[in-house]
């Protein structure tokens, strides 16, 4: 069941699991997979992305969790690291982000590990919905808007999305490379100008973490414990001809 958090209760759940991320090197190995120009991060959470992205490249980074962004804030300069931090929500993005994207100009645009507290699910999804659907059809709602105007503008050549998931029992690593390339084709990246051009599975230590994700039932999958990875799907901007 669905653990019911408040915005500051969701932010210490997620410094604990990002922070056993970072302690695992994902945060660092996803940054490599991005190139490395002036990047948008959508949800900063509590700073270890942002940190990673910014070691590299300028960093505009937007969350509408005060809690998180104070996080991420003091965490980049505990480490000497400099990006800008927007308060805004993405559904409804506030003139200081509008502004401060027009001015940036970014060539990427990141959302990783996308979700966010019960209150944020519960406004953003269908109210028909059981709340143990809310977390994907919220991450799917925030995913459209990585491909969309204002959160991506001509300016972007570039879009990256991760997310968790499994291998299921009997499924190869290329099988599951294709089938998530398949579905963000079909869903995130129809009509949106851009086409994906890699998918990478990084293995993942769950069971050190201890957030309360939702599992998904999925019946067109294979019965069994699936092997947890972190799904990279990278897509760039079609040239037209």
């Amino acid at each position: 069941m669905l653990q019911r958090m408040t915005p500051k209760d969701y932010s210490e759940f997620w410094e604990r699991e990002s922070s056993q991320f970072a302690l695992d090197n994902i945060y660092a190995r996803l940054s490599q997979l991005v190139p490395e120009e002036a990047t948008l991060e959508i949800g900063c959470g509590a700073g270890w992305s942002t940190l990673s992205l910014a070691k590299t490249r300028p960093v505009l980074a937007v969350d509408n969790n005060t809690h998180l962004i104070g996080l991420a804030q003091s965490r980049l300069n505990d480490n000497g690291v400099t990006a800008q931090i927007i308060q805004s929500d993405l559904f409804e993005p506030s003139a200081n982000l509008l502004s401060a994207i027009q001015a940036f100009q970014p060539k990427v645009v990141v959302g990783w590990f996308i979700g966010s507290h019960p209150d944020d699910n519960d406004k953003r999804t269908p109210a028909n919905l059981r709340a143990e659907e809310k977390p994907k059809v919220y991450r799917e709602s925030v995913e459209d808007r990585l491909v969309a105007l204002p959160l991506c503008p001509p300016s972007v050549e570039w879009v990256h999305t991760v997310q968790r998931g499994g291998i299921p029992p009997g499924v190869t690593e290329a099988q599951v490379k294709e089938g998530m390339a398949k579905e963000y084709e079909k869903y995130m990246f129809n009509n949106s100008g851009f086409t994906v051009t890699d998918v990478q599975l990084l293995h993942w230590n769950q069971v050190a973490g201890k957030f309360p994700y939702v599992q998904t039932v999925r019946p067109d999958l294979p019965a069994g414990k699936p092997q947890p990875v972190i799904i990279s799907i990278l897509a760039h901007r079609k040239v037209s001809v």
